[in-house]
């Protein structure tokens, strides 16, 4: 037996349909148990979805008649449930119509993994399911159709459909049944191979030049990751607080000596332009030097028979984000290794050569023994998340992600300490200087592409103003430098991928479609094909409701919406799920004080911006931008340790 599994279109936009049997949770549920088994035992994993194009010409033609926009390509509504998410070595293919063989290249790539028998999966049982269960039959594949793990919203023709394939194109198994074939079967997959998997890292200016293979770790190389860091925790944890101090400063002092090599890389790896580059070089040296400060030998708190001291975690995983792959990092190990930790450390795919110049920092300094760095997507991260041995969870990311991560964590008890990115506000209140605000909030929203996760997403205006604004702001924004990242006045370099570029391309035509007016912006610029930009765009007055306003975009794109007063306003801006950052412009003090008292996030600022984040601060989201301690500053001592109440007597000293 040689099977392969087929998850057919388990997108948002379909799973949100009423009257889908099994329900959402259940269906989920069971497809996520063959997923896991069947990455388990090494059963390739084929991902089929619908994809419209943001102009609607693939859409079918009977969506036409209809006036359906379901499954735009970058939307929300196309995404899977993050449990179904495909991992990187996982293809994903578009169909045009129902079966997963209307895609060429799908049959191509299931000839090529050699299998024989078809698992499928998904939605819906009365039409894609069936289109592809009888194309698998007609291709020559034993095709099996998980029973609980199929849903439609047509429960008589879903039954008459498997009463049909049952016995003529395939065979009907629930679940529990497929298991037990997979787990009690050999199962051979001759087109697999045991050489490295790896990821092609791209240049985001110059799309066809290939910077590096990047190797993605397994599950064998994480475990010796951890074994090396756990041999080592004990021995770090006795380590004196000078000691401590002295080797930190070594290694700022490794990192400014690699300043001119850092700065670069960052321009060439994630395209940052260069005074982007050499502001995150500051702030990453800032960092260190703030955790420095606030690392100090520490007098146990007394009680009147006890004392409470602060231990090291451990072990501590760390995963790390492509968008500031110095100082995130930075951020993180300064405190871990400061406070007596071992580390694990997972990088983003797209800062390899970054990450490795780190690493040979750390080495220099004598931390490098502290420090195991496994490279890989998101299968290595959830192999280090669920990895006996660590303790601990540092991660930076995305809402999905993040959800999935805290799912690894709460199921083998690490404590998480998670920031996941910011649907970003800014009021701007008619006592202000419209054309004023608006030049300083231009660059606060599209430098580096708005590729910042607290970069403003949505500007809300009071009405009395909004039209002086908006016209502000688009000569603003129409201003700003598009051009290559190394030059010194790039303000607006590349996006870090072609899938991004296509996804903000979708995201504008989602914005238009929920009534939004296109204010400027909305494609790739001209001359610039060689990369992945796309113009600075802002949309006016889109559905509040929309994917384009309640989701994180994290590109150049922002919405302009109006509010008759600062009732409204406030309501607007905390009319999501995020809480990362949130902005006034008021020279009002009680309008100030109340959006203090009524703001939900966990960094405001009052007529400031572009923002400049303070090391000593604490740096957080609240609501689901969030979760766990802050970092930073006196903060990082409450996730890197934890305390220890001590009683009785005692003739040693105790730190």
């Amino acid at each position: 037996m040689r099977p392969a599994l087929v998850l057919i279109d388990l997108q948002r936009d379909y799973l949100d349909r009423t009257g889908l049997i099994p329900v959402e949770e259940e269906l989920v549920a069971n497809v996520a148990k063959l997923l896991n088994l069947c990455r388990q035992y090494s059963v390739p994993v084929f991902h089929v979805v619908t994809l419209v194009h943001a102009d609607g010409s693939n859409r079918m033609p009977h969506w036409v008649k209809q006036h359906r926009w379901d499954c735009l390509a970058g939307t929300p509504g196309a995404q899977p449930p993050p449990e179904l998410a495909p991992l990187f070595d996982e293809p994903v293919f578009s169909k045009p119509y129902f079966s997963a063989f209307d895609s060429p290249d799908f049959g191509t790539a299931l000839a090529a993994s050699g299998a024989n028998t078809l698992i499928l999966c998904g939605i819906y049982t009365h039409a894609c399911i069936r289109a592809s269960a009888l194309d698998g039959y007609r291709h020559g594949y034993e095709v099996w159709v998980a029973t609980d793990a199929v849903g439609s919203t047509d429960q008589d023709h879903a039954r008459l459909t498997l009463d049909y394939i049952e016995g003529r194109a395939g065979t009907c198994l629930t679940v529990a049944k497929i298991a037990d074939q997979i787990i009690s079967a050999p199962v051979v997959n001759p087109a697999s191979s045991k050489a490295p998997r790896v990821w092609l890292h791209r240049n985001p200016a110059q799309w066809n030049e290939i910077l590096s293979e990047v190797p993605l770790a397994e599950a064998a190389e994480v475990a010796e990751a951890t074994q090396r860091a756990a041999k080592l925790a004990r021995t770090t944890a006795q380590q004196t607080v000078n000691s401590r101090r002295k080797v930190l400063s070594r290694w700022l002092h490794c990192l400014m000596n690699r300043k001119e090599q850092l700065v670069q890389l960052l321009v060439l790896e994630i395209g940052k332009p260069i005074k982007d580059a050499r502001a995150e070089f500051e702030y990453a040296i800032a960092l260190l030097c703030q955790i420095m400060e606030t690392f100090v030998e520490e007098t146990p708190e007394t009680g009147t028979d006890f004392l409470v001291r602060r231990c090291p975690i451990g072990v501590v995983g760390l995963i790390t984000p492509w968008n500031n792959p110095l100082a995130i990092p930075v951020g993180k190990l300064g405190p871990a290794l400061a406070y007596g930790n071992t580390v694990v450390w997972k990088p983003a795919l797209q800062a390899r050569q970054i990450s490795s110049l780190i690493m040979a920092s750390l080495d220099e300094a004598g931390l490098g023994d502290q420090v195991g760095m496994v490279t890989g997507d998101s299968r290595t991260g959830g192999f280090l998340i669920m990895q006996q041995g660590i303790n601990a969870i540092s991660f930076t990311g995305s809402v999905a992600a993040g959800r999935q991560v805290a799912a690894g964590c709460a199921a083998t008890g690490k404590t998480l300490q998670g920031e996941l990115g910011g649907n970003n506000a800014v009021l701007v209140m008619a006592d202000v200087d419209p054309e004023q605000t608006a030049r300083q909030l231009a660059s606060a929203i599209f430098s580096f592409a708005g590729q910042r996760c607290t970069a403003p997403r949505r500007v809300i205006v009071e009405e009395s103003v909004k039209n002086r604004f908006e016209a502000a702001l688009v000569d603003a924004t129409l201003k700003l430098r598009i051009g290559l990242p190394q030059l010194d006045d790039t303000q607006v370099g590349p996006v870090i991928s072609r899938e991004q570029q296509t996804r903000l391309a979708a995201l504008t035509a989602v914005g238009r479609s929920a009534g939004g007016r296109l204010l400027c912006g909305g494609k790739a610029p001209k001359d610039f094909d060689h990369g992945c930009w796309f113009e600075p765009t802002l949309i006016a007055d889109p559905d509040p409701a929309s994917a384009l306003v309640q989701e994180e975009s994290f590109g150049p794109i922002a919405v302009v919406l109006g509010a008759r007063n600062f009732d409204q306003a406030l309501a607007l801006c905390n009319n999501v799920q995020h809480g990362l950052v949130a902005t006034i412009f008021s020279g009002n003090t009680v309008i100030q004080q109340r959006f203090l008292e009524s703001i939900q996030a966990g960094i405001v600022a009052v007529n400031r911006a572009p923002l400049s984040i303070n090391p000593a601060a604490p740096f957080g989201g609240w609501r689901r931008s969030g979760i766990g301690a802050p970092e930073h500053g006196r903060w990082d001592r409450e996730f890197y340790t934890k305390p220890q109440a001590v009683y009785g007597a005692w003739s040693a000293r105790v730190s």
